[in-house]
């Protein structure tokens, strides 16, 4: 159910598709998906919006992050997830990827080559180049988000090509960011070197939920040693 109340974050209206909210300059999702590739390659304040993530960006510190409210949002709304959707299958074809769906009568999503990824490729498949930086904040934003299996397709794929072209135009410290992205903890950041109890308490506490599941576990460690319970202290939404 969508809302315009001014207490809905705001990165939970800017993807509700029956509010569509704008940002503070005016751009609405629908509109930042429409920009050819050329402005996707050289704007550097589109991509915090469409794959927002529980840090604060470096670049644009301004720049809204996920919080426990629209955390919550996300995972429980299925229509924030399709929305999501629209801006990574943007974002694979703006690198040269074709995001399709099986029609083997158990539909299910995939990514493989696009027939233009040896010219697409060109813009980041070299070394040093700021969209190894926004590949690892696609994968983590999808799955902080709910797209876990997505953000996993796209790691797969991106493993592939760096079997390729590693060493040339993708270094191992990107796929290093990009394997951290995809399977560490999510309240442990790909920056982090280790995980020193500063991550989101809402993070703690969905994964203390998934070793409930699995282990029966109440609680996970932070770094410091102290188990923190689902029922434990809250941060302030970020």
């Amino acid at each position: 159910m969508s809302t315009s109340n001014s207490n809905t974050p705001m990165l939970v209206r800017f993807y509700d598709p029956t509010i569509q909210a704008s940002d503070p300059n005016g751009r609405t999702l629908t509109s930042i998906l429409a920009l050819p590739d050329t402005e996707l390659e050289y704007c550097h304040d589109y991509i915090q919006l469409l794959f927002p993530l529980p840090e604060t960006s470096t670049f644009h510190p301004s720049a809204p992050v996920i919080d426990r409210a629209t955390f919550a949002a996300f995972r429980s709304r299925p229509e924030l997830q399709d929305q999501l959707l629209k801006s990574l299958t943007r974002m694979l074809h703006f690198y040269g990827f074709e995001p399709s769906w099986s029609q083997d009568g158990n539909p299910r999503f995939e990514i493989t080559l696009g027939r233009n990824f040896d010219q697409a490729s060109k813009n980041w498949i070299k070394r040093f180049n700021h969209n190894h930086l926004r590949i690892t904040r696609i994968i983590r934003s999808l799955r902080v988000l709910g797209l876990e299996k997505h953000a996993t397709l796209f790691y797969r794929v991106l493993t592939s090509v760096y079997g390729q072209h590693g060493g040339s135009g993708i270094g191992n410290k990107s796929m290093m960011f990009w394997t951290r992205a995809a399977v560490r903890p999510l309240y442990l950041a790909p920056e982090d070197g280790t995980d020193e109890g500063q991550g989101k308490d809402f993070l703690y506490e969905y994964e203390a939920s998934k070793e409930v599941e699995a282990n029966g576990s109440a609680a996970v460690q932070n770094g410091n040693g102290q188990a923190r319970e689902m029922t434990g202290e809250t941060d302030s939404p970020a």
